[in-house]
């Protein structure tokens, strides 16, 4: 759980997309999955969140019976609960989601609260920092 906490931590928004699995449940604890342990992680550490929900009608083009599939129950309770806390977006396929990300994700950038992704051209330069230190260094060694 530490590399998902981590992976959630250095992230500035959590994007859940919930199709018809509720997923892997956790080993020590049978009664909730990754994903909605991540979804809950992710709201206890003040993530702003988002969830992409396959349509009923996308699902049902599937050939899967999800109504047949371990832990569906689990899953309908999770994604009321997500329905219920979190701005939602039905889509039906990739295209759908590149669109809303493409209007929302530039709202999430505009945050003053939200770091985002920082290039390398942003970060000051630590070379005069570096020789710095050098010398402090070796100023100490010639004392000793």
């Amino acid at each position: 759980m530490n590399i998902r906490k981590r992976w959630i931590d250095e992230s500035d928004v959590y994007i859940l997309i919930l199709g018809g699995f509720y997923g892997l449940t956790l080993p020590d604890d049978e009664s909730k999955s990754y994903t909605q342990w991540e979804y809950e992680y992710a709201g206890e550490t003040g993530k702003p969140r988002f969830a992409f929900v396959l349509t009923d009608e996308r699902l049902r083009q599937l050939p899967y019976d999800f109504t047949a599939i371990e832990h569906y129950q689990e899953f309908q309770a999770f994604k009321q609960t997500v329905m219920e806390q979190i701005p939602i977006y039905y889509v039906d396929d990739v295209r759908h989601i590149k669109m809303v990300l493409r209007d929302q994700l530039p709202k999430y950038a505009a945050r003053d609260d939200l770091h985002g992704w920082v290039s390398g051209k942003d970060i000051p330069d630590v070379q005069k920092l570096l020789e710095e230190n050098a010398r402090l260094k070796a100023e100490l060694e010639k004392k000793e």
